[in-house]
């Protein structure tokens, strides 16, 4: 059997340091390790705004035939003009629209013809320059979106509603397979496009076992509990400092226990929030993904934290860090909305508890019930069995390649 061309295009690539990027990384290295493929890639050069260069993922770029990377210019003052004075310009689809817009450049240099294109969005100008490669090679394409598009209740594309529905509507057509993270995601768009409903599938978030640095869970001098990850907008960490400062009122014998890390990026408003004095909380600044992983291995919990949506039909993302989080093997405490992916999967995976965002009580009582087993020394409490392997990189990449081959037989 020959080896296919296949073009693989994603503005979030490694080294860039970025949750899509890292899951990007996990399915290309099985891609390229299944022998069934040349592997060329188009992305954006290094750095990319708001996607700073981790040196410990270099490695995972290795084994594409070739790489080409678009520069653009972009920058973050210019951004915040554009958002807050003509919205249209930066919202089409996105503040990367430059890549997309390269589209013609990027032909030109690419050395072998693509017998196929896989699209990873987002940003979702990956998904854009993919469709007009596509039209120009006529080749097939499978349109991965780990978010959604025009759907998503979190990316503005105020002033450009209109674009970005027709441009989204195109893609779809034109795309053999269009993939999304969550069977959420996938009933909006059914709902929106019952036509294309057929050409819809589920990639999720996945996590790579060689990544694996679990170790035995033994009880320590305190209850460690862990999150590593953006606290950025809504994603905001007052509910739980709220019920530690609570817990340390009323049961001050349970709070002196408990010692909480935070790592990762943060805005202004949340960096107010660890500013002020929070007895058995702390935040290490950000972390390479290796040193990440390194710190949830040293956790007695991990704590995940959502997104907040009004409305229940929102709540369909699937965080990329619970996947890191079942590599860890250790109980996680997940603030979240009731009905969300995240909600489903920790409580259909047996990975933790789940609490609503708003509900101090629920979340001091998982602290109490967590206090409770480690004094007993439950073991079995705190450290979980192995991941669920449908979760796999290489279970799900495995079958990513027999897609993109039989869309290729199918042509």
């Amino acid at each position: 059997m020959k080896k296919l061309n296949l073009l693989f295009i994603s503005i979030a690539f490694p080294p860039k340091k970025d949750s899509e990027s890292l899951q990007v990384a996990k399915y290309f290295k099985y891609l390229i390790n299944s022998e069934k493929f040349n592997v060329d890639v188009v992305t954006s050069s290094n750095p990319t705004l708001f996607m700073p260069v981790d040196e410990s993922l270099n490695h995972f770029a290795e084994g594409c035939r070739q790489l080409i990377e678009v520069r653009f210019f972009e920058n973050k003052y210019l951004n915040y003009f554009w958002r807050k004075v003509f919205p249209w310009v930066i919202s089409r689809p996105d503040s990367k629209h430059k890549f997309h817009k390269n589209w013609k450049w990027v032909a030109g240099e690419i050395k072998n013809k693509p017998d196929i294109i896989y699209s990873r969005s987002f940003p979702i100008s990956s998904a854009v320059m993919a469709y007009h490669l596509s039209v120009f090679f006529d080749v097939p394409w499978i349109l991965h979106l780990s978010d959604p598009w025009t759907e998503s209740p979190v990316h503005s594309i105020h002033g450009a509603r209109q674009w970005n529905e027709t441009m989204e509507a195109q893609c779809f057509r034109r795309a053999s397979v269009i993939s999304f993270t969550s069977p959420k995601t996938i009933n909006v768009y059914a709902e929106k496009y019952p036509g294309l409903m057929s050409k819809m599938a589920f990639f999720p978030n996945v996590y790579d076992t060689n990544d694996s640095k679990s170790r035995p869970w033994v009880k320590g001098k305190t209850i460690k509990i862990v999150y590593t990850g953006g606290l950025v907008g809504d994603r905001t960490p007052v509910a739980f400092i709220n019920a530690m400062r609570k817990l340390n009122v009323l049961r001050p014998d349970v709070a002196k226990d408990l010692e909480v890390v935070f790592a990762g990026s943060l805005d202004r408003i949340n960096t107010e929030f660890f500013a002020e004095k929070n007895i058995g909380i702390k935040h290490v600044g950000c972390l390479s993904f290796s040193d990440a992983l390194d710190l949830q291995n040293t956790a007695d919990m991990l704590l995940l934290i959502d997104l907040h949506f009004e409305n229940a039909k929102d709540a369909m993302f699937f965080p990329s860090k619970l996947l890191d989080y079942m590599l860890a093997k250790r109980r996680v405490i997940a603030i979240t909305d009731e009905d969300s992916t995240t909600w489903q999967v920790v409580e259909d995976g047996l990975l933790g508890d789940c609490a609503r965002h708003a509900d101090i009580a629920r979340i001091m009582l998982l602290l109490v019930n967590a206090w409770n087993a480690w004094n007993a020394n439950q073991r079995d409490y705190f450290e979980l069995k192995a991941a669920n392997s449908a979760y796999s990189a290489e279970f799900n990449a495995d079958k990513l390649s027999s897609e993109l081959q039989r869309v290729y037989d199918e042509k």
